[in-house]
């Protein structure tokens, strides 16, 4: 683990990315309303939440934001992204292979008022940064598919390379869309992140 590893919040020149709080709580259920328009594009063909799944995410959220921050992991499995004091979003990764050290990052801007403003594309990059800092990973990646071109524009943005394009994987809505994923190496940010803001928390 690198030494000098950024703790949250990691503040860029719009936004920051930080820890959840209970306050987000009223705020985070208007975002998840399934009524939402990033529904429409953050996987929907695994179908829009039910009551009874947002209510379980929101469970989810209130444990997490009720955790102190020194039980905290480091790296942070999912910060908030608030822009200006209002929440709007989230990044998270996960495990695609914990036994090969193998990562699989997200980000949604769940609040369509700040769409088209270049923020999922600084958040993204905080993420990045924060992500390749806090763990020695090789490599980084996210899975999206061919429908959802603001995040395929977003890591074309960031130096992110198209490394596998399944054709027409997904049937719907009346379309047949690819898979995508897209992938980044840690010497490749190295050379890309000087152009972006850094990563340097509290």
């Amino acid at each position: 683990m690198p030494a000098a590893s950024p703790t949250p919040p990691i503040q860029g020149p719009r936004l920051q990315l930080r820890d959840w709080r209970p306050a987000d709580l009223p705020r985070l259920a208007d975002l998840l309303d399934p009524a939402r328009p990033w529904h429409a594009t953050n996987g929907p063909y695994f179908g829009t939440p039910t009551t009874a799944q947002t209510q379980e995410e929101l469970r989810r959220f209130s444990a997490l934001a009720a955790t102190p921050r020194t039980g905290l992991p480091t790296p942070r499995t999912m910060l908030a992204i608030e822009a200006g004091g209002v929440l709007i979003g989230a990044v998270t990764w996960y495990w695609e292979s914990q036994e090969t050290d193998w990562r699989r990052m997200g980000i949604v801007i769940q609040d369509e008022e700040y769409w088209g403003r270049g923020l999922g594309t600084e958040a993204m990059a905080l993420w990045t940064s924060y992500l390749f800092d806090s763990t020695d990973a090789l490599r980084l990646d996210f899975a999206t598919y061919s429908g959802n071109t603001g995040m395929i524009a977003i890591g074309l943005t960031l130096g992110f390379v198209e490394e596998a394009r399944l054709r027409q994987a997904r049937r719907w809505a009346g379309g047949v869309h690819d898979s995508v994923v897209m992938g980044l190496l840690r010497e490749e940010w190295e050379q890309r992140r000087r152009t972006w803001p850094t990563a340097t928390g509290t």
